[in-house]
């Protein structure tokens, strides 16, 4: 049987290794492949010289799809090595790629460069995020622009981007001419437009969610409960969406009595056209690419295997970008499709089938989850114990609410008025989904916790779970008991035996927290915790969060309602008891209104902090330095930000937030309160005018600038390092150091770097 399944998976064998030399290529600039590789070569060709290729023939091809990937990553880096950096003003002309980035009050396009105009830095194929300064201009995927701007390159291209690019102005030159393209576009904006005037936001974020695969609109209460409940793949597209797609297109056709040749002609291009609206996603690629294989093998009678397709989708996704297994994304679709091609079979057969239909359901999400499993903890540290009871209630509901939405969509684009009726039969069942995640979510055992979680468990666990489920004999019986116990441990581990701190230990500690471009900082003192901004991303602040063993916070604070500074909180809000939240007032729309909503929900009172206002936390004393009741004409918005100096016993530490160069000039009107041992650099390190006189006044000790790696904006300034340079501190940045751990002494502070440089 292993020797069978080898010979039907070894494209998808190949066409993995060559995906993770690829991966490998991008990561790193170790040169050891390099040297030990024609080494293994060497060796493979002198077994292939004593006869022996028939036996290490598959060896030898592994190894050259492995070095072809390295090779792959290495020609797609040099492109980029040299170039990293503030570009300076440039002109481009470009397409807007399918896809976007960025949240839902901060949309970025995807911009392939066709010709540069203007500028040494840019060329042609690369491909950066398009931000645009102020209101985005209304563009569609696949038009042709001209775009002037600030271009900052990255050091290297990450997920297919190498740059991004801020536009100051955007020319809309042509629209896209695939028809496919603009139905697709169409009936995206279609169905977007009419969840989100005629639906509870809730389901309207679902309904987004589950049949666009954009899930921005779905709130962090319902987020949490789809991936404690394990349903998280229903808030965005995948191949499942595709496999319900093409059965439903089968269906139609059945009942209109078409052939199966014309109705697998009907699928291509409904599904080329799916596939375009919801983005071009990872998993919609892999399912597209196999459902086109599987058409193409019915039209010319050949049979048809699903790994040799997978392989070819690994293929295609590697050339395309190949540093794809390096994402999450990459490795949890072809984890779940390998598990359940390789365990459905054997689950199926283990439970009986004296009730096939719910027999083959749940062995089909018992092989998803096993296979999956693994990589929830190591990426994410959590994995729902409850997911199989899960999908076996919402599974059924999904096919109807994607019939019914995609229906509705078309009718409503047609103008035809049963577009109405059927978007709103849809919502039923989204509403029942909904209270299914909800429901399975809500016990605190509904998951497991273990964080950080060993590659070691995996490099274990994976290979006994095949030998158990594939191979016989012995080795069969004593795999799976291996597996049984460390499904247990990790359950007792994680589920049953959760941990059990909640809070701070008996020590003054500050960390300032790497959230990439962005700020958040935390203040641990004698069992008082006060968190300050959360960063851009939940799941990076829940990481931190549950590293700490941090579920109860006496304070959060919001220092600026921007994203970098409070698109993490939503999880602190969730994922801990929060005591209470403090935020400046000054704008209470957008993600800033959407927290304190949050935060209404969930009973957590609110206390707006200006100027003057202090607070006391435990032993710790936060003093409200800004921002003013007025600022003057022509200021910037950071400058209303909620400046904090937090003084305890033995620590004074000043928050500056991202106040410029009017809020730095204000605060300097009575310098003597800014004097404090440790500063937090304001605006990410930017520069201002009079930066200087505002470092001398906090006459710091150290200096922490918050700050992401390869950042689009330049931070930290050279100018403003000059300035600290000057003032005489100890600076550390989270970009180089990662986490910032300040430890309060008698006398003094000590202090902890996750990487020292």
């Amino acid at each position: 049987m292993a020797g069978d399944l080898f010979y039907r998976s070894r494209l998808f064998v190949y066409s993995i290794m060559a995906a993770v030399g690829g991966a490998v290529s991008v990561s790193s600039s170790a040169v050891w492949p390099w040297i030990i590789l024609p080494f293994a070569f060497a060796v493979t060709a002198i077994i292939l010289l004593h006869k022996r290729g028939k036996k290490y023939g598959p060896l030898l091809l592994c190894l050259v799809f492995l070095y072809a990937g390295l090779c792959l990553g290495q020609i797609r880096m040099s492109n980029w090595q040299g170039r990293g950096g503030s570009q300076g003003e440039v002109a481009l002309e470009g397409r807007v790629e399918v896809g976007c980035r960025g949240d839902q009050d901060n949309i970025m396009d995807l911009l392939k460069v066709s010709r540069v105009l203007e500028g040494q830095g840019p060329r042609p194929r690369d491909c950066y995020l398009l931000r645009a300064q102020g209101e985005r201009p209304d563009i569609k995927w696949g038009d042709t622009l001209e775009v002037r701007g600030h271009l900052f390159l990255f050091d290297s291209e990450k997920g297919g981007v190498g740059g991004s690019l801020i536009a100051a102005e955007i020319k809309v030159l042509a629209h896209t001419g695939n028809p496919l393209l603009r139905i697709a576009v169409s009936y995206r904006d279609a169905l977007r437009r009419q969840v989100e005037t005629g639906l509870n936001a809730d389901v309207a974020g679902l309904i987004e969610g589950m049949l666009l695969g954009d899930y921005r609109l779905l709130g962090s209460r319902d987020l949490r409960a789809f991936r404690l409940s394990g349903l998280i793949h229903l808030c965005a597209a995948s191949g499942l969406n595709v496999a319900i797609l093409a059965v439903f297109i089968l269906w139609i056709g059945k009942r209109f009595r078409l052939s199966q040749r014309t109705i697998l002609l009907c699928q291509v291009p409904l599904l080329l056209t799916y596939a375009l609206a919801v983005g071009l996603s990872v998993p919609i690629e892999r399912a597209t690419i196999v459902a086109l294989l599987a058409a193409a093998a019915f039209f010319t009678g050949r049979d048809f295997d699903f790994m040799p397709a997978m392989g070819a989708a690994v293929f295609y996704l590697v050339l395309s970008d190949p540093g794809a297994a390096t994402g999450v994304s990459f490795q949890l679709c072809f984890a779940s499709a390998l598990g359940m091609v390789l365990l459905y079979r054997p689950l199926c057969e283990l439970l009986g089938s004296r009730a096939p239909k719910i027999t083959a359901l749940l062995a089909a999400t018992l092989a998803a989850q096993l296979a999956v499993a693994p990589l929830l903890l190591f990426h994410f540290g959590e994995v729902s114990m409850l997911a199989p009871l899960a999908n076996l209630l919402a599974l059924p509901l999904v096919a109807p609410v994607m019939a019914l939405g995609m229906l509705s969509s078309l009718l409503w684009m047609a103008g035809l008025p049963l577009a109405g009726p059927l978007m709103t039969a849809a919502a039923l069942p989204t509403r029942l989904i909904l209270s299914i995640a909800r429901t399975i979510a809500s016990p605190s055992w509904s998951a497991i916790h273990i964080f950080p979680f060993s590659p070691l468990w995996m490099a274990v666990f994976y290979p006994a779970l095949a030998i158990s489920f594939l191979h016989t004999g012995k080795w069969k019986i004593m795999t799976g008991y291996v597996v049984i116990m460390m499904i247990a441990a990790a359950v007792l581990a994680g589920g049953v035996l959760p941990f059990s701190a909640t809070g701070a230990d008996s020590g003054y500690r500050i960390t300032f927290i790497d959230v990439g471009q962005g700020d958040s900082s935390l203040i641990q003192a004698r069992g008082s915790t006060i968190l300050i901004d959360g960063g851009i991303e939940e799941a990076v602040l829940e990481k931190e969060l549950r590293s700490r063993r941090l579920r109860y916070l006496d304070a959060v604070v919001v220092s600026h309602p921007e994203s970098d500074h409070i698109g993490g909180l939503p999880m602190a809000l969730d994922g801990c008891k929060v005591g209470l939240l403090v935020h400046p007032g000054t704008k209470t729309s957008g993600l800033a209104g959407k927290l304190l909503s949050q935060a209404e929900e969930l009973g957590i009172p609110t206390r707006i902090m200006r100027r003057g206002d202090i607070l006391k936390v435990g032993d710790v004393e936060l003093n409200a330095l800004g921002p003013p009741e007025e600022l003057p004409e022509g200021a910037a918005g950071n400058d209303n930000a909620l400046v904090i100096r937090a003084e305890g016993p033995g620590f004074s530490l000043l928050l500056p937030g991202d106040v410029e160069e009017e809020g730095q000039g204000l605060l300097l009107h009575d310098s003597r309160q800014l004097d404090s041992d440790i500063l937090k650099v304001p605006h990410h390190g930017g520069f201002s005018q009079g930066s200087d006189e505002f470092f001398s006044a906090a006459s710091p000790q150290i200096a922490v600038i918050s700050v992401g790696k390869d950042n689009s904006y330049g931070h930290p300034s050279s100018r403003t390092l000059d300035s600290l340079e000057r003032c005489g501190p100890s600076i550390y940045r989270t970009d180089l150091n990662g986490d910032i751990v300040i430890e309060v002494l008698q006398g003094g502070y000590k202090v902890e770097c996750e990487h020292n440089t």
